[in-house]
């Protein structure tokens, strides 16, 4: 460790009192000071004004404020939301402190204006931290960001916590989880073929507007994340259709269903391809195609020894590259990188 205390400002979605991500493995002997702010509603009018999220713009500009009183060593946002603002602030107020955007991940890219602003605001970031290899290439292009700014690691958490433990849904059925960038009217075509296979779908009101789902499927929405998890964990497998071959989304269920030991159908995009051995953790289909992916769950869903098999890989891939462990050694590498963790 270098002489002297450093400091990191770390401004997040996450509000809960509990979580303070890797600080105390990133503090040996307390000589790393780590200051967080979050975004929570507070107040009359960040309660009450819904047309711009103003408790992002008051945490975001909290976290830079302190970054520059403090002369902070390292500001650290996630989320691309709250990382614009940090770093729309930051040009404003010319900050001095290095900026790394962590969870650097857009379900759909910004436009026009908002496009704009963020090229401007995203030019005095100084890495980004994305979960899939095209996401580097896709955001390097489209802000017109340096690509070596860019760092791949790994979408990594411990297991789901599953509440509660028994099954919620009786019977045997496949599952899809999750709304960011999902083609759902695509895997609703392909279970009107599949009368005999329950589906169980876990999604958000929008996910499933103006849609008639056949018998077979049952919509649960907005299902708090432990009880998603249980209708995961008790599933056969989980199918998760995405809106194109380039889609840089569905990383967070993959890596639970993994986890959680659960095979998986997914569409064949480029977003995913880090995570996904075809045949060996999961199945992928080409985008857009119901036909296909239809026989694809027909195949797995005949096929329990096959099913079970891929679960197996899967858990094994997650234990190895997308655990809490590895996610915390990739981010003791970037302050080491950064002189303000010691070598090991």
């Amino acid at each position: 460790m270098q002489s002297g205390r450093k400091r990191i400002i770390c401004c997040t979605p996450f509000f809960s009192e509990e979580w303070n991500w890797f600080a105390d493995e990133m503090s040996p002997e307390g000589l790393i000071d780590w200051q967080f702010f979050n975004d929570r509603r507070t107040g009359f009018l960040e309660t009450s004004f819904r047309q711009l999220n103003l408790a992002t713009l008051r945490a975001g500009w909290q976290a830079v404020k302190a970054a520059q009183q403090q002369q902070a060593d390292l500001l650290i946002t996630h989320d691309p939301r709250i990382s614009f603002w940090c770093a729309f602030f930051a040009r404003l107020l010319r900050l001095k402190t290095p900026h790394i955007a962590y969870s650097f991940n857009f379900p759909e890219l910004p436009e026009g204006k908002k496009k704009q602003l963020m090229q401007w605001a995203f030019a005095s970031v100084s890495q980004f931290i994305v979960y899939s290899k095209v996401e580097k290439q896709i955001y390097s292009d489209y802000f017109a960001i340096p690509a070596e700014r860019f760092q791949v690691t790994l979408w990594g958490v411990t297991p789901p916590v599953v509440e509660p433990n028994g099954p919620l849904e009786a019977g045997d059925y496949i599952c899809a989880i999750g709304g960011n960038a999902r083609d759902y009217p695509t895997l609703i075509r392909a279970m009107e073929s599949l009368p005999e296979i329950p589906l169980v779908i876990v999604v958000r009101p929008e996910n499933l507007a103006e849609m008639k789902l056949p018998a077979n499927v049952k919509p649960l929405v907005n299902l708090p994340f432990g009880q998603a998890m249980n209708i995961l964990k008790h599933s056969r497998f989980m199918v998760i259709p995405l809106k194109g071959s380039k889609v840089p989304c569905g990383h967070v269920t993959l890596v639970a269903a993994m986890h959680l030991g659960k095979s998986f159908i997914i569409t064949n995009s480029d977003g995913v391809s880090d995570y996904v051995i075809p045949e060996v953790n999961g199945i992928t289909c080409q985008p857009f195609d119901s036909e296909a992916l239809a026989s694809a769950i027909r195949r797995l869903w005949q096929d329990p020894p096959k099913c079970q098999e891929m679960g197996k890989n899967g858990q094994h891939f997650a234990d190895q590259n997308c655990s809490e462990t590895a996610a915390r050694q990739a981010l003791a590498a970037i302050l080491r990188s950064r002189h303000i963790l010691s070598e090991p």
